[in-house]
This record gives structure tokens, sequence and C-alpha cells, in this order.
């Protein structure tokens, strides 16, 4: 009898253990992104639209383009910025608008002139 209570007794106590170690706070959830100031995020895209004019990615006239809208978006649950610039210098009034992607926290995640 003494055995059979000490055996359930290690038992009880591995399964509080376990429960303990996996589930204190623990979670599957990707770590919160700490959000970075508007200020910081015009300037993360101001510097993205000359480094794809400097690279030739998209026409000079770019660089002398003023932010023209900021909206904060969610894109696959995760939120970021779409900032947005207009060039009337360009032609083809399809790509009037480059709309550059930065995460809350700062990191860029694309570019182009459909805003998808």
């Amino acid at each position: 009898m003494t055995k059979l209570i000490k055996t359930t007794l290690i038992a009880t106590m591995l399964g509080f253990a376990t429960l303990q170690g996996h589930g204190g706070g623990h979670t599957h959830d990707a770590p919160v992104e700490k959000e970075i100031s508007k200020k910081s995020i015009k300037s993360i895209a101001t510097q993205e639209v000359k480094r794809l004019a400097l690279a030739k990615k998209i026409d000079n006239s770019w660089l002398f383009s003023p932010i023209s809208k900021m909206k904060k978006t969610n894109y696959n649950y995760n939120n970021e910025w779409t900032v947005s610039f207009s060039n009337a210098e360009i032609k083809d009034k399809t790509k009037q608008t480059l709309y550059i992607f930065v995460t809350i926290g700062g990191e860029l995640t694309g570019a182009n002139y459909t805003g998808k």
C-alpha cells in the first residue's frame, strides 16, 4: 500500500511539473512588435524612395515627391503602415502613386504602385 501511495505521489508531482513547464504564461504567438513613432516611419519610407531612385528601380523624379498619405493597415494579421507618395511627373497614371510598406516596428516589407 505504501508503494502505491509513493508511486501515485511521484506520478502526480511529475504531472504538475510538466503542466507548469508548458503552461506558465507561455504562448505560441509571435512577440508583440514595439511601435515606433510616425516621424520615424516617414523617415524610413522617404529613405526607401531615395534608395529605389538611386538604384534606378524608380524614376529620379520620385526623389522630390512628398508623402501624400499615411495609414495604418492590418495585412496577414500584422499591423503596418502604408506610406503613399504622389508624383504627377510620371506619365502613366497607374504609376503616379508609389506605396511603401513599413511594419509598426520600422521594418520595410515592400513597395509597389498598387497599394496591395
